[in-house]
């Protein structure tokens, strides 16, 4: 009888690959219905998922410049959907708790002196 291994590492990684085809289709949708509205929004998604992507692919997410990237991307992300795409308050939400993770970023920058 044969054990199936379960590796962490290559989910997450099926996952996100999968999760990029996703964002993608989404994005085309997007844009053509929405038009400009929907490329800014789409732009932010592509950006959001790209980053996720190599940082998980590259194994990265634990260094502090991807985290910041990653979190940039959060707040710009629901800016956008906010504003352009006429988003709910939980948009709102992401797009503060991504500026308190920056913000926490940069305390923890500034506290290791570099």
């Amino acid at each position: 009888m044969s054990k199936l291994r379960f590796d962490a590492t290559t989910a997450t990684k099926a996952f996100t690959a999968i999760l990029l085809v996703v964002a993608l289709v989404s994005v085309v949708g997007l844009v053509s219905e929405q038009g400009v509205g929907g490329m800014l929004e789409g732009l932010a998604i592509l950006y959001l998922v790209g980053v996720l992507f190599i940082g998980v692919f590259r194994d990265i997410t634990q260094i502090a410049r991807w985290r910041a990237a990653f979190f940039g991307g959060v707040v710009v992300w629901s800016l956008t959907n906010y504003f352009v795409a006429g988003g709910d308050q939980f948009s709102l939400l992401l797009g503060v708790a991504g500026s308190v993770m920056l913000v926490l970023l940069g305390y923890r920058y500034m506290q290791a002196g570099k």
